[in-house]
């Protein structure tokens, strides 16, 4: 057991006292949260996903809204919450966004991460069922799945869901019931490891480097539709992308791996050409 020093005993102390007089009892004590929100044009949508967010998750929670070149006033309404802003001067997709929020977990050294999409839809309530299988059961990666109560959605975007979690059970052998929820929590050992790339497709980017190598667990729950404003996502482009950034991140780099077992530098730099051609 870590052994505290004086100065952090009564640090503690001083905490607690606060705590107790302003009537908070926080969920994860001292675990240091951040939470993720990338937000493009959510002027009308912002402000009540950050009013919703609980105050007694964490003593040390971070809150960090990305603004991913916004063209309305979403930045505005933002900065009327006590909260971390980070602003894109222009629009480079979710995923930019996203990997922005992380770094900035990663810089402020927080235990967890939670991605929460700014449009309103991802209800913050369940976020302390995201966290809890992280801290007690040995889980490095929580997603949302919207499909274990009724959930009301495109036949169109239903079908094309289902279809990727054939996809993962087919190809890498993990269940995957709601693929594309953007609602998911990551330990810090995800988030200090693994190097994101994608600017537009993150999503699966994230499931393709992490259910093969970490635990994760799915959390049931209820997503609402979204009030204002729309989806900027193009079914048919996202479902290319996916098959492309399937290939690019987790079949090329199994090549990569098998190819420098097998062959000379000088033959796998020749490989490589001819592969990304």
């Amino acid at each position: 057991m870590k052994t505290l020093s004086p100065s952090q005993k009564s640090d503690i102390a001083v905490k607690e006292l606060v705590n107790g007089l302003i009537g908070i009892k926080y969920l994860f004590p001292d675990l240091k949260v951040g939470i993720v929100i990338p937000a493009f044009n959510e002027e009308l949508n912002i402000g009540n996903t950050l009013e919703r967010i609980p105050t007694n998750i964490s003593d040390r929670m971070e809150i960090v809204v990305v603004d991913d070149g916004s063209v309305d006033n979403t930045y505005k309404v933002a900065r009327c919450f006590d909260v971390n802003i980070i602003r894109h001067l222009n629009n480079r997709g979710n995923g930019a966004a996203t990997k922005t929020g992380l770094r900035f977990c990663k810089e402020r050294e927080c235990d967890v991460a939670i991605i929460l999409d700014g449009d309103g839809q991802h209800d913050p309530k369940y976020i302390h069922n995201f966290i809890r299988p992280i801290v007690e059961d040995n889980i490095d990666f929580t997603i949302g799945n919207r499909f274990k109560y009724y959930y009301k959605m495109n036949p169109y975007r239903k079908l094309c869901s289902k279809l990727i979690s054939v996809f993962y059970l087919l190809i890498l052998r993990k269940k995957i019931s709601d693929p594309t929820n953007g609602y998911r929590a990551l330990s810090s050992k995800i988030f200090n490891r693994i190097e994101f790339q994608s600017d537009y497709s993150l999503t699966q980017e994230m499931l393709f480097k992490i259910i093969p190598k970490y635990n994760y667990k799915e959390i049931p729950l209820k997503v609402g539709q979204r009030e204002h404003g729309q989806s900027f996502i193009k079914l048919k482009n996202y479902l290319k992308k996916i098959i492309f950034y399937f290939i690019k991140y987790y079949i090329y780099v199994k090549f990569k791996r098998i190819t420098h077992k097998l062959f000379s530098k000088e033959t796998r730099d020749h490989m490589e050409k001819i592969f990304r051609t």
